[in-house]
């Protein structure tokens, strides 16, 4: 890059930078020596009321920006060579089907149990026992307690 670009470069910068520079303070009454000392009178920011002297110098550095890189950097265009393609055969994937075997089923006998009858001798306690009469009345006698043959199913 030679010199001629980056002093023009330099130049409009300087130009787009500085055009719409704040200038000082605002001074009162005190002014050229009229009445007692400078006195600063700012009402509003930096940039003024709204913003307003911030636009300018925004779009003027934008626009400077653009102007300088284009003078300074030019890029080349640059074309790249697509590669070649080769196209392989997919290969080729047989599935084997699988087998399984069906299960085997096998029945379990029932047992049914027949009921056994056996029989046994179970003993049967006393107790009194309500005889009716001829006559209409009741009359209530002991029977003691003597063993019994009974027929029981055992499962």
């Amino acid at each position: 890059m030679d010199m001629k670009k980056i002093a023009a470069a330099v130049a409009v910068a300087g130009i787009a930078l500085g055009a719409f520079a704040h200038h000082g303070p605002h001074y009162g009454p005190g002014r050229f020596g009229r009445g007692p000392g400078p006195v600063v009178t700012h009402r509003h920011g930096h940039w003024g009321p709204g913003g307003r002297n911030f636009w300018p110098g925004f779009v003027g550095g934008v626009v400077g920006g653009a102007l300088v890189s284009a003078v300074v950097d030019p890029r080349p265009v640059v074309v790249a060579q697509p590669a070649p393609v080769v196209v392989a055969p997919a290969p080729v994937v047989v599935q084997q089907p699988v087998v399984t075997p069906a299960p085997v089923v096998v029945q379990q006998p029932v047992v049914v149990q027949q009921p056994v009858q056996t029989v046994q001798n179970v003993w049967v306690e006393g107790r009194y026992v309500d005889q009716p009469q001829a006559n209409g009345t009741i009359v209530r006698t002991w029977v003691p307690g003597h063993y019994e043959q009974r027929t029981v199913v055992v499962q």
